[in-house]
């Protein structure tokens, strides 16, 4: 069976680790000297020989003759470490038995002694994978094993490792092979091969590798697949890398903005079977040599590029500048890790370098840049609720409320505020008017006409307060409110005329034919017998309520004898007026003793207008009825909760005599 390059030519004595002098040097001598720890932690990168010190270490501290710390190689333990057979030297890999049973296992194990060794050797490979329970059950034997007890830990990923684990072993950095050691072992193992190896080709494979020499000598092993005779063509072919002319060549287009020719080569590079992310990170190298040419000239130790290739960085350096050079940087660090993250390797890539030749910014400064904000919007025109009154859709409503809404939007429609004009100085605001229908704004007037009339006299003192006239009010003000709770009517101070003593007042019924019969002066005189009222407790002197008083009489006026729902629906239908209309709809109507129309209705805007006076809906309910009659309004709601109450009281008087209960009602 073939064996892999890394496992046949893996290091079997200290001397044969390459690149770790002073590890070596250590762990020599501690075995020379016999002074070896209980537990051991080798951290570093892939490749840097961490398991392969282990086994040599494991072999060493078991041999029974060794040589300046290396072990012998020829003992009975040293053959059978090297050969894995034997049973003292267990290897235990953490990333598959991670949990805490797997480490109560093995401290069930470090009781028995060791068979055939010295020390029974535990290698726990990727240490950083346990969880943290593991790591807890761990932690009390790592620190005081049984005295024939090594623990050898070797992990990638340092700070995953608790810092209790990492402070009870003895801690060894394994750092990356070196580019010169790592070739002159290629060499050395291409020569026992029977391969030709060009140092060329030994140079690009220890670079590419990393620092890892069992990447190394993978690649070499499948270099040696495909030739006998490594060259670097022969690398390049295999590792899947763009020759560096072709890297140099796309430095030079974005020194010269020239997208077309860097599209152009991605995609000559991708039909030719490159990986794209191989080349982004080999770029990412050359732009790295340009900026270490540039800040740090003649330091060519630093480059990575090889010494042949040191006069062509030289040259390129003087095409960027530093700014330039590190804005490309940051540009192809982020394709790079975005490449790993996606499905559309040459789309990304092929927009890093157009972000490059154009001079676009990365992520991170673009997002801290300045942003342009445009000018603010300007803010809407004011509109007024009426042009915006949009009720439902005729064909949803009856035909009475249909009509009603759309006079309602053209009475709307008619009063838009007109724009105010600019201030000027008057001694007196005047107060905006609102244009109104012709026969909207008779009737107002007839209504405050009607109540001028009939409110009380005022007083010469009263008289000094100016208000404005009935005819100054009559246009100028505007509508009330729709649906709006009526206003309380303003009281007004009842001061009686100082010529005639203030009458008594005497309640009227609603159909006397005749008007009142004032009485006599002789009348008017209180009785001999009867003490004299004081001046407050006079009639006159008493406050008058704030209600408005009873509209006069007239004789005109015919009594109802009664209305059934019928004739009170075909009338409400007989109604001319479109918004009397649809305020009596829903509505119900019966008579009461005094032959009066009482109209039972929710509508607040019908309430609020039969409170100030019924004129109005009397003289268009008249041509309905063929007469004039008296009509007032009530608020159905209210008698219909009474009506739900007295209904409910009944109800349970009634449960109470059916069960035998008597009941007082106080």
């Amino acid at each position: 069976m073939y064996l892999a390059l890394y496992r046949k030519y893996r290091p079997k004595t200290f001397d044969d680790v390459i690149s770790q002098p002073q590890i070596v040097a250590t762990l020599k001598n501690q075995i020379s000297a016999g002074t070896n720890t209980h537990a051991y932690l080798f951290t570093g990168s892939r490749g840097t020989g961490k398991t392969t010190c282990a086994k040599i270490l494991a072999m060493a501290l078991n041999c029974k003759h060794p040589v300046n710390g290396n072990p012998c190689l020829e003992c009975e333990s040293c053959r059978e470490i090297d050969g894995g057979t034997a049973t003292d030297v267990v290897e235990m890999d953490a990333a598959s038995n991670n949990k805490v049973e797997d480490v109560h296992i093995l401290q069930d194990q470090l009781a028995y002694t060791p068979v055939s060794c010295k020390y029974r050797v535990y290698i726990v490979d990727e240490v950083h994978m346990l969880t943290a329970s593991a790591f807890n059950a761990l932690l009390k034997t790592i620190e005081e094993p049984p005295a024939h007890v090594v623990f050898i830990l070797a992990t990638t990923e340092l700070h995953k490792v608790p810092a209790t684990i990492v402070s009870r072993c003895q801690r060894f950095e394994f750092r990356r092979i070196e580019v010169a050691d790592s070739s002159e072992r290629l060499l050395s193992v291409a020569a026992n091969e029977g391969v030709t190896l060009t140092q060329g080709a030994a140079d690009m494979i220890s670079r590419i590798s990393d620092g890892g020499m069992r990447d190394a000598l993978s690649l070499l092993d499948r270099c040696i697949s495909v030739s006998r005779d490594v060259t670097e063509d022969t690398v390049r072919e295999c590792a899947g890398v763009a020759d560096n002319r072709h890297l140099y060549r796309f430095a030079e287009m974005i020194a010269a903005k020239d997208i077309p020719g860097c599209i152009m080569l991605l995609e000559q590079l991708y039909k030719g079977g490159k990986d794209i992310a191989r080349i982004m990170d080999e770029l990412s190298s050359v732009f790295r040599d340009l900026m270490l040419c540039v800040s740090a000239p003649g330091q060519y130790g630093l480059l990575s590029a090889m010494p042949a290739d040191h006069p062509e960085i030289e040259r390129l350096s003087q095409m960027f500048s530093l700014d330039d050079i590190l804005r490309g940087l940051t540009l192809i660090q982020e394709c790079a890790d975005g490449i790993a993250k996606t499905r559309q390797r040459r789309t990304l890539a092929e927009m890093c370098f157009v972000k490059l030749c154009t001079g676009a910014l990365p992520a991170a400064q673009a997002a801290a840049a300045p942003v342009q904000r445009s000018a603010p919007a300007k803010p809407a025109e004011y509109k007024p609720m009426g042009s915006e009154f949009a009720p439902l859709p005729d064909e949803k409503l009856k035909p009475k409320q249909a009509a009603a809404v759309n006079e309602i939007r053209k009475i709307f429609s008619q009063t838009e505020p007109e724009p105010e004009p600019k201030p000027e100085p008057t001694p007196e605001p005047k107060a905006e008017s609102v244009a109104v229908r012709p026969d909207i704004a008779a009737n107002q007037n007839k209504l405050r006409d009607l109540l001028s009339s009939t409110a009380p006299a005022v007083s010469e003192a009263a008289e000094h307060k100016k208000a404005p006239s009935a005819a100054e009010k009559r246009v100028d003000s505007p509508l009330p409110e729709l649906n709006s709770k009526p206003a309380a009517p303003e009281p007004v101070d009842f001061v009686p005329p100082p010529d005639e003593p203030p009458e008594e007042f005497v309640p009227q019924r609603e159909f006397d034919t005749a008007p009142p019969v004032k009485p006599t002066p002789e009348e008017k005189k209180p009785a001999a017998d009867k003490p004299a009222e004081p001046e407050a407790e006079k009639p006159e002197n008493r406050e008058k309520p704030t209600e408005a008083k009873a509209e006069p009489v007239q004789s005109d006026y015919e009594r109802l004898e009664k209305i059934t729902p019928d004739e009170w629906d075909g009338i409400v239908s007989s109604v001319r007026d479109a918004l009397y209309a649809a305020m009596l709809e829903d509505s119900s109507a019966s008579v009461n003793a005094d032959g009066v129309l009482e109209i039972r209705s929710g509508n607040l805007m019908l309430q609020g207008m039969a409170a100030k006076s019924s004129r109005d809906l009397e003289e268009i309910l008249a041509p309905a009825f063929g007469k004039k009659i008296r009509a007032v309004v009530i608020n159905g709601e209210q008698e219909e909760a009474a009506g739900n109450e007295n209904s409910a009281v009944s109800e349970l008087l009634e449960k109470a005599k059916r069960l035998n209960i008597e009941v007082q009602i106080k």
